[in-house]
């Protein structure tokens, strides 16, 4: 997931948008909502693609726990 980061040259995007939210005190699960309609913002084709690069990176800095 950090190659598509990288790859997609939209890192400092991604982390200032989700970090955003995070010191807003937005919940997880609707920072994952809110971010799904962004995939053209962090440079990924689907939604689908936006929720599993939100998950990595929320679940990297331990805001999201894996089930």
């Amino acid at each position: 997931m950090t190659n598509l980061i990288l790859e997609k040259g939209n890192q400092q995007t991604v982390v200032y948008v989700l970090d955003r939210f995070i010191k807003a005190e937005i919940e997880s699960n609707q920072i994952i909502a809110i971010t799904r309609t962004m995939k053209n913002n962090f440079g990924v084709t689907t939604e689908d693609e936006a929720e599993k690069l939100v998950k990595w990176y929320l679940t990297s800095l331990g805001y999201l726990t894996v089930d």
